[in-house]
């Protein structure tokens, strides 16, 4: 009876917790799909994802290759900057394709 309640009593916190979420789950909104018949526009908006996938992959290898740099450490900060840069034309990538219907 002991470890019953003792088991009890550690997934109460758990139970808890996800009664929590649970409201907050239910609260997101889920992205509206669009109508099929643009047969077209769903060519172009797959080759625009898979470029902004490719340029994705490249900003992941030039951090990778960052992390591993051997330089001054202005070196390291150059490219860093410029490794945030990249980042921010993919945001702008992205939000350009989510303007566009």
């Amino acid at each position: 009876m002991r470890e019953r309640r003792a088991r009890n009593l550690k997934v109460w916190p758990l139970c808890c917790l996800l009664a929590l979420l649970l409201p907050a789950t239910w609260s997101c909104k889920l992205p509206q799909s669009r109508p099929s018949g643009s047969g077209g526009g769903s060519a172009a908006e797959a080759e625009r994802t898979r470029k902004m996938e490719e340029k994705a992959a490249e900003i992941e290898r030039h951090a990778e290759e960052i992390k591993n740099m051997q330089g001054t450490d202005q070196e390291k900060i150059d490219a860093m900057n410029k490794l945030e840069q990249e980042r921010r034309e993919l945001n702008e990538m992205a939000e350009e394709g989510q303007k566009s219907p």
